[in-house]
């Protein structure tokens, strides 16, 4: 098991990496570093457990914000089901209150507009979505995308981003080194992301084909992947994702991409185990813990998807979409009184 020869590390630890991200605009990491100060900051250390709430109250806003951007960027393209999912991540993630008001009117208004589909959720770490439904966690399609009660009104302003500011922002929240990575890539490479999230992807084709005549790099390849999913062309995006896995064997968004493409195609087993070797890899493992509980639970293995979202419940990052999971299943058995408990306990109230 992965894990036994790390060395214990001081919440004064987490809490200057998690200062460093917040400082560097890498949000969704900084919420992960502060969310590990927070779980071993002693009881009667008062002034720095005020100090780690506050950078995740920061991390949570701006990220917050940054889904806010993103939502009403989607509703002006018309894309109505991306925008809810932008607003539902705002909801879960902005700790300001006039913040969280604002998203919960704009995710009402798209409630409205139109209802998404219902599908299996992968919680995305760090808030993490998202926005075209690839690059974070994952997504060649339906596995996962993937965590409320003032009624104010309040008006969003309008942002008319430059490209290279909308680049920044649709990146911040992918996981791990990844945002430096893909901030690295190049302006061509810029253009490529952004025609994609806008969804011309036989203009991002061109380009990224052409970067990796250049050079072959598990980003590119990644991206090309899921434009071949997109277009139906499985077998290509299968192929493609193990060549990305072969040049570097540690980049999370390829990992979720291949479950979610095993899961996508019925292969459920595959899937699981697939998910198991980031575990045994620890890659993003909160995230991939706990969408190892859905995998389980779409195999029809109940019982051991209950046990492990029971496991995430000890993250507090993923103890929310947990217990959501967890009274949702509870309820269908008829276990009522371990589902109040855990509603209690973990869901003070949604949308």
């Amino acid at each position: 098991m992965f894990g036994f020869f790390k060395r214990a590390k001081d919440h004064r630890h987490y809490l200057t990496k998690g200062e460093k991200y917040l400082a560097a605009e890498r949000y969704a990491d900084a919420r992960v570093e502060f969310t590990e100060a927070l779980n071993c900051c002693p009881a009667d250390a008062a002034q720095d457990q005020e100090t780690i709430r506050k950078g995740l109250n920061a991390a949570g806003n701006r990220l917050a914000e940054l889904n806010l951007a993103e939502g009403e960027h989607c509703v002006r393209n018309g894309d109505v089901e991306k925008a809810f999912d932008h607003f539902t991540l705002a909801c879960d993630l902005a700790q300001d209150e006039e913040l969280k008001a604002n998203a919960r009117a704009q995710l009402r208004s798209a409630q409205t507009a139109a209802k998404p589909a219902p599908k299996v959720e992968q919680e995305k770490p760090h808030g993490h979505g998202h926005a075209h439904g690839h690059a974070h966690g994952g997504g060649c399609g339906g596995c996962g995308g993937g965590h409320h009660d003032h009624d104010q009104e309040v008006e969003v302003p309008h942002m008319n981003l430059a490209d290279e500011e909308r680049f920044h922002l649709l990146i911040q929240p992918l996981p791990g080194d990844l945002p430096e990575r893909y901030a690295a890539m190049g302006d061509e490479f810029a253009e490529a992301y952004l025609l994609i999230h806008d969804g011309d992807d036989p203009k991002a084709f061109e380009i990224l084909k052409r970067l990796m005549a250049n050079n072959e790099n598990d980003i590119v390849i990644y991206e090309l992947a899921l434009i071949m999913y997109r277009n139906g062309q499985v077998h290509e995006c299968d192929r493609l994702l193990a060549r990305a896995l072969q040049l570097n064997a540690t980049n999370p968004a390829v990992h979720f991409g291949k479950v979610h493409l095993l899961a996508d195609t019925g292969r459920l087993a595959e899937a699981i185990a697939a998910i198991n070797t980031m575990l045994e890899l620890d890659i993003q493992a909160e995230s991939a813990l706990l969408m190892l509980g859905d995998l389980q639970q779409a195999a029809g293995d109940v019982t051991t998807a209950i046990d492990t979202w029971s496991k995430s419940l000890q993250n507090p990052a993923m103890a929310k979409s947990a217990a959501e999971r967890l009274v949702s299943v509870l309820n269908s058995q008829g276990r009522t009184e371990e589902a109040k408990f855990l509603a209690k306990q973990y869901l003070k109230g949604c949308c």
